[in-house]
């Protein structure tokens, strides 16, 4: 083999693992700066902390309509916080057990609470339209995540007692059967 082929193998090996150690460096400088700047301006929260004795954290949003809801609303009441995607499998499969539960239960005071991540309000109505939607949806955003622990993976699910704090908190696919009994636990 020509010395100056081997040479130049050797000098292409050291630019690859060069570039490689860059890249990675990079990654790790993004990541920790995303994830140490996440939560400005809002108090450091995780999800295990939000369990149990912390209230719920508030928010106001707007629906479709571009009217506010604030989650002031819910003082008193039994609710369910669904924290959505419009393209998640998992979340628009769990969409027709919520309806379903929400229908049964709603007279008794129970409030559902969809806040969707990605879609906008001119986009929104035909999503809630073609799947007879019957709960309320309001349009989330990233302030909303941190405030709820900054979950990186949705459908996340908040359970909130009369007393306004947070009883459990599901993540992923719930079936209808598994919501209906977290739902019947906040009502007794």
């Amino acid at each position: 083999m020509d010395p100056s082929m081997k040479q130049e193998k050797g000098s292409s090996a050291f630019r690859m693992l060069l570039i490689l150690a860059v890249v990675f460096a990079g990654a790790i400088f993004i990541y920790q700066s995303w994830h140490s700047g996440r939560d400005k301006g809002v108090s450091k929260t995780r999800l295990s902390d939000l369990m149990g004795s912390v209230d719920t954290p508030p928010f106001t949003l707007k629906n479709i309509h571009g009217e506010e809801f604030s989650s002031s609303r819910l003082t008193g009441k039994p609710a369910v916080i669904n924290f959505f995607t419009t393209w998640c499998p998992a979340c628009l499969e769990e969409i027709p057990g919520f309806i379903e539960v929400y229908e049964k239960y709603k007279e008794s005071g129970f409030e559902l609470i969809g806040i969707v991540l990605n879609a906008d309000a001119e986009t929104l109505p035909a999503f809630i339209a073609a799947r007879n939607i019957n709960y309320r949806i309001l349009l989330g955003n990233m302030e909303t995540v941190r405030t709820y622990g900054g979950f990186s993976s949705v459908p996340t699910t908040f359970m909130i007692g009369k007393d306004g704090k947070i009883k459990n908190i599901l993540r992923g696919y719930i079936s209808k059967d598994v919501f209906e009994t977290e739902v019947r636990k906040l009502l007794q």
